[in-house]
């Protein structure tokens, strides 16, 4: 059964596909690999013969491996010979551990598998080298998570997902809590991961399954060995049997979508206490916690940074598990919204003159290795029971300085549409007044949501020590990255294409109802606004230097 086998299928005009075999591997391919690959296949044979407009053997062949993956425990992974040379190729040992993977086979390749080791080389016959070693993993397979288990919550989350990818990577048994086992299932940035189904904010499922995760259960070999049972396949029975493995870590990416008082304190701080309080107790005994926390709890205005703050202090007060708090300053994702607005030819929108604030921020993959790192005994005395500040290894960039990278990374002139922040107070006023007159939980709920907006609008997200810098990707590689590739799916897109196309339109009428409004209910606006926005001095000013483009006195 742990037998990977290699052979070709003879193709029309000359091709023929290397098809390997891997048993016991369905748990491990998605859907959204098979058609991955049938839209490169397609791709690559219309590239080599344009002359035909469709090639139904390549098709033919996934529908074929689609049917196998539903009724069969064998896992089909092809690849053409001749049109694969640009694939891109997983080199990672772990990503070869993890699962099947289209090659390149027109270069060496070796995989690993559990008992067997195979050469492919496009110039050779593939040889199978015997590993009589019935160990999960193989002999020199020196990674610091093998025979460990890894638990990370909010693991289909931004950066939930980078800290599963890293786990894996590292060899640990990987677990990550869902609350959509099928709809996670088809993210395959979480490969390589058992994929638990958990209600976090329910003490009593968290605790019966973080029980269960120490005695074995629900790990991803496991999962395979039953699912392959179940299809009447001859599994040792000690293979479907749970094997414990201690929890060496758990993770927490948890947190509010939306930072609501009635949200940020059932995930924040109560989700993450169950997890915490799960995994003290003595039938888990897990050794250590990260925690994803926030640069802003430095200033606690915000329920949901409250809320972080709460749990703080019960993760801090306890002594069962060592812990390690991690405050990143922001996420590319943070800073990236605008990017399909101005893609559309709209301005970049800045709040104040561009430069009311300053960050550094931090790509997911290299924060997920921080985290990871963290829980290391290497790194117990710089970072074990402490708050680490943490950012990118940017020098501080202002709003404006992002804008300008983000318009060189499209190769377009940048153009800016600016917004005084005395606009936040003013909508604050608004909605403060509505919500005492009509009291209601969803007017608070807007409050506080006008709250978050003006907060991040002009509170520095800046790492000032150098000892507290990480990584080595910049703003501006992502930037590029993300002009050349698309968006990440993670990136709130930011509603400044509306902004922007209201004030180089009618910048006068855009801000007089809610500045008429705040003068109304607060004169000390006005003459806050004039002293100390570096934009105007004056009301006409003001309004004319909302804009670069259009200049309107």
């Amino acid at each position: 059964n742990d037998t990977t086998l290699l052979c070709t299928i003879p193709y029309p005009e000359g091709t023929t596909f290397p098809l390997a075999v891997c048993v016991k591997r369905l748990a491990v391919v998605t859907h959204a690999q098979i058609n991955r690959s049938q839209h490169i296949i397609q791709k690559r044979m219309m590239a080599m013969h344009p002359q035909r407009q469709s090639y139904p053997a390549p098709v033919a062949l996934l529908l074929v491996s689609q049917v196998l993956l539903l009724c069969s425990p064998i896992a089909l992974a092809f690849a053409p010979t001749s049109l694969f040379q640009d694939a891109p190729t997983r080199t990672t040992r772990s990503s070869l551990y993890a699962r099947p993977y289209f090659a390149d086979f027109a270069s060496s390749k070796e995989i690993n598998t559990k008992s067997k080791r195979i050469i492919i080389d496009g110039s050779s016959t593939p040889t199978i080298h015997t590993n009589n070693n019935n160990n999960d993993m193989c002999d020199d397979d020196d990674r610091v998570g093998v025979g460990k288990t890894a638990v990370i919550a909010g693991g289909t989350g931004y950066i939930g997902r980078a800290c599963v990818r890293e786990c894996v990577a590292r060899g640990y048994n990987t677990i990550a809590l869902v609350r959509d086992v099928v709809r996670a299932g088809s993210d395959e940035a979480l490969d390589g991961a058992s994929l638990v189904e958990c209600d976090v904010t329910n003490v009593d499922e968290v605790q019966m399954i973080l029980r269960e995760i120490a005695c074995g259960s629900h790990s991803l070999e496991q999962q395979q060995h039953v699912v392959a049972a179940g299809q009447g396949n001859e599994v040792e029975r000690s293979a479907t049997q749970p094997q414990s493995l201690p929890v060496d870590m758990i993770i927490s990416c948890l947190a509010s979508p939306s930072g609501i008082e009635s949200e940020v304190y059932a995930v924040d701080y109560q989700a993450s206490l169950n997890l915490l309080n799960a995994g003290r107790d003595s039938s888990v005994a897990a050794r250590h916690y990260v925690l994803l926390s926030a640069f802003c709890c430095r200033n606690p205005i915000l329920k949901l940074q409250q809320a972080k703050l709460q749990f703080e202090n019960k993760l801090t007060s306890q002594d069962d598990m060592t812990y390690s708090i991690v405050r990143p300053t922001a996420f590319f994702k943070s800073v990236s919204g605008q990017l399909e607005s101005i893609l559309d030819g709209n301005s970049y929108v800045l709040f104040g003159d561009g430069a009311v604030t300053q960050c550094n921020p931090i790509a997911e993959e290299e924060l997920a290795i921080y985290m990871c790192d963290s829980a290391l005994e290497e790194y117990r005395e710089e970072r074990w029971g402490k708050i680490l500040n943490v950012g990118g290894p940017d020098k501080p960039l202002s709003n404006k300085m992002l804008g300008e990278m983000m318009f060189k990374a499209i190769n377009k002139p940048p153009k800016f549409v600016y917004v005084p922040t005395q606009v936040f107070d003013i909508s604050i006023s608004m909605i403060e007044y509505i919500a005492k007159t009509w009291p209601s939980q969803k007017w608070e709920d807007v409050l506080e949501t006008s709250k978050i907006g003006k907060y991040y609008a002009v509170e520095d997200m800046l790492t000032t020590k150098e000892e507290e810098k990480f990584g080595k990707i910049t703003m501006m590689d992502h930037f590029e990255k993300i002009a050349n590739e698309g968006q990440d799916p993670f990136t709130p897109v930011r509603a400044t294409a509306v902004i922007s196309k209201t004030l180089e339109a009618l910048p006068a009428v855009s801000i007089s109802v809610p500045l008429g409004w705040g003068l109304l209910s607060n004169t000390n606006l006005l003459e806050n606004a004039m002293t100390s926005s570096p934009l105007a001095a004056t009301v006409p000013m003001l309004v004319s230097s909302l804009t670069d483009n259009n200049v309107i006195s």
